[in-house]
């Protein structure tokens, strides 16, 4: 069966209600078909390795000038690939990522669905992979690693998060990057709600080298306001509330959010972070599949 006709892969509200997440994880790889593709987080980095003599039809911008001006014989300068990268992905915890969209899909189960599949995707390919849970403080700290094992336990701490505390996306992005210990890639899995610091932590994320992509988790409803009449709405993380009147509010309303989105797209396009819209309503394989594609011209890795 074709992933674009999978009921399972393409299904949030099933895969929701999957209580083994590592199968869920595995469908919605396979249903994205990536499980034997090269991981779109790997860079094209290399490392000098050795010298050997020149042979007909080894690549010119190889060769070693300096050591054909002092022996008049020509070497190529042979590298080794070092495309593997640690990944570290950040989940929002806070509060907000409770509101579920129509068919009860909340954007914390979406945002874990994806983190798993991501997980399952990076381990199977033997790369590493960490974790970071945060509202104002961080829940789980998993180190970026490889194996079974890890992914074990690192799909056991997902399935376990709940939604609460307020917003410090600033502070995961930080914590995230300083625990990858080298170059590597942070990945934010969030609604991007309430937090002031959120790009220039992006933005330093990015100067120490790392790749940085932001996946951005709304419901329907909050793009679109559908309630007629009055309607009370409830701040998730501050508890305020604000009663109003849905149809004198609801363009203003999608302007609003239009802008909301438009402007984290256009920071992060300056910025060369990746930026896939992840609607809770959208299949997962398919935001895996947006993914991969938009990553797949910056295969250079960071710069």
């Amino acid at each position: 069966m074709s992933a674009a006709t999978s009921p399972v892969s393409l299904d949030p509200a099933l895969l929701a209600r999957i209580a083994d997440l590592e199968l869920a994880a595995r469908l919605i790889v396979e249903g994205a078909r990536l499980g034997a593709h090269r991981s779109p987080f790997t860079g094209t980095g290399a490392e000098f390795q050795q010298m050997r003599p020149y042979l007909p039809g080894d690549d010119l911008k190889h060769l070693d000038w300096k050591h054909y001006a002092r022996t008049d014989r020509l070497f190529t300068r042979v590298y080794r690939q070092t495309t593997e990268w640690p990944v570290m992905i950040a989940i929002d915890t806070s509060r907000s990522m409770a509101f579920a969209d129509a068919v009860g899909v909340s954007k914390l189960q979406f945002g874990v669905l994806l983190a798993a599949a991501l997980t399952y995707l990076l381990v199977q390919q033997g790369e590493a992979v960490g974790l970071v849970t945060h509202g104002t403080e961080t829940g789980v700290a998993l180190p970026a690693r490889t194996g079974r094992p890890h992914l074990v336990r690192t799909l056991g701490l997902l399935a376990g998060v709940t939604a609460d505390g307020a917003t410090d996306l600033g502070g995961a992005i930080r914590r995230a990057a300083s625990r990858l210990g080298r170059r590597g890639c942070v990945a934010l899995i969030s609604d991007l709600y309430g937090s002031d610091d959120l790009q220039p932590a992006l933005r330093e994320a990015r100067r120490m080298g790392h790749e940085v992509v932001v996946f951005h988790v709304l419901t329907p409803g909050e793009r679109v306001l559908d309630a007629r009449g009055d309607a009370e709405f409830v701040d998730l993380e501050t508890g305020e509330r604000l009663v109003a009147n849905v149809p004198s509010v609801r363009e203003e309303y999608a302007t609003r959010v239009t802008a909301f989105v438009d402007e984290a797209r256009a920071f992060c396009t300056s910025e060369g972070i990746t930026f896939v819209e992840a609607g809770t309503d959208t299949p997962i394989d398919g935001v895996l599949r947006a993914f991969t594609q938009q990553r797949a011209p910056q295969a250079g890795g960071a710069r």
